[in-house]
């Protein structure tokens, strides 16, 4: 009998998996700068934006000062994960975290 294992799914991918359906896919902004503030993250990251260039830089800053949700897929997020130094799965750690935060 052949078994095609293929298709299986290690211990470790379903710990994966498990813990990416954790990842709330929004949070609310004033959540995600609380949880950036106690992860003491939030001044890099408003001086981050506040240095971006061009019209890139203040379309940034409008959506950072106006939004009202932040999104895990938002393209600024992956922008800035890396220039923070965070994992993605630091970042999804953090929207897991803010999640807990009240609204």
């Amino acid at each position: 009998m052949n078994i095609d294992w293929s298709g299986m799914i290690t211990a470790e991918q379903k710990a994966e998996q498990a813990r990416l359906a954790r990842v709330p896919q929004i949070v609310t902004m004033r959540q995600a700068r609380q949880a950036m503030l106690y992860s003491g993250i939030l001044a890099q990251v408003d001086a981050l934006i506040a240095a971006m260039p061009g019209e890139e830089g203040e379309s940034a800053r409008i959506d950072w000062s106006h939004a009202r949700d932040v999104k895990r897929d938002w393209p600024l997020i992956g922008a800035l994960g890396p220039q923070l130094g965070l994992t993605e799965q630091q970042i999804d750690d953090l929207f897991i975290y803010a999640a807990t935060i009240p609204q």
